[in-house]
């Protein structure tokens, strides 16, 4: 399903992680697609877009529902402890735990325009702090 490569890329590592660890990742994403009214076609143009195009609150309220449903974002609040705890957990990030940690508290403390706006922000920045993700050019 090519959705799944989007959303696992869409909120980096936490998504990674979470669809080796739950089974259910699958359908946690379409859950949230039908929550949030988020289609396939609108993965793929921010995707292909590098990310950069211009978000509308579909996206960004998704990005929210999944970070809530794997525990990373309790009442409008990013846990990065949580996000930590599930990181630690992955065999490949042990030895990469204080980049990771530093990448986390840069951060954390983001906030958006409203609930669905801090959960994009800090994927974003997730994604651009050089630890969280495939290097530029990398792909």
């Amino acid at each position: 399903m090519k959705a799944a490569l989007f959303s696992a890329t869409l909120v980096v590592l936490m998504a990674v992680v979470v669809q080796c660890q739950n089974p259910n990742f699958q359908q946690l994403m379409k859950q949230c697609m039908d929550e949030t009214k988020m289609t396939e076609a609108e993965l793929k143009e921010f995707m292909t877009g590098g990310m950069k195009s211009t978000t509308n609150e579909n996206l960004k309220c998704y990005t929210k529902c999944l970070m809530e449903k794997q525990g990373h974002m309790v009442n409008g609040q990013f846990n990065a402890d949580a996000l930590l705890n599930t990181l630690r957990n992955v065999p490949q990030m042990k030895d990469k735990m204080d980049e990771i940690t530093s990448g986390v508290n840069a951060c954390k403390d983001l906030k958006g325009t409203n609930d669905c706006d801090t959960a994009f922000k800090i994927t974003m920045c997730l994604k651009e702090h050089k630890t969280m993700g495939p290097h530029p050019g990398a792909h």
